[in-house]
């Protein structure tokens, strides 16, 4: 009697660690579901415009990560999926920091990028 009773509170408890485990992992998966935005931005002509360009695309509400190409006329930001920048923000803080907005472009994946040859 008491080896069925241990059986059976073995099986319960791997059960419900199994559960808290898949539980938990569906919580950090939806938790990091990221969006990658590309702009392009015309006009940054020196290493200052991209810095300052980059200083203000952090101001945008989820935006820890912040890659500016001078050379490309590019920028790639990424945020949490729930705090998405719509169009006209991004093209409000471009414009506003005197540059002209080309396309933008949204992607639940990473963009692949070339790398540039150093010169």
């Amino acid at each position: 009697m008491k080896t069925k009773f241990t059986h059976f509170g073995l099986i319960l408890l791997i059960f419900f660690l199994g559960f808290t485990l898949i539980i938990q992992g569906q919580t950090t998966t939806k938790q990091q579901e990221r969006v990658y935005i590309k702009i392009e931005i015309k006009g940054m002509a020196c290493p200052y415009c991209a810095f300052g360009m980059e200083k203000k695309l952090k101001e945008i509400s989820g935006v820890n990560n912040v890659e500016i190409e001078l050379k490309e006329g590019l920028a790639y930001i990424s945020t949490l999926k729930e705090q998405k920048p719509s169009k006209e923000s991004i093209q409000d803080i471009i414009l506003n920091a005197g540059f002209t907005v080309g396309k933008i472009f949204y992607s639940n994946t990473s963009f692949v990028r070339e790398k540039t040859k150093k010169e």
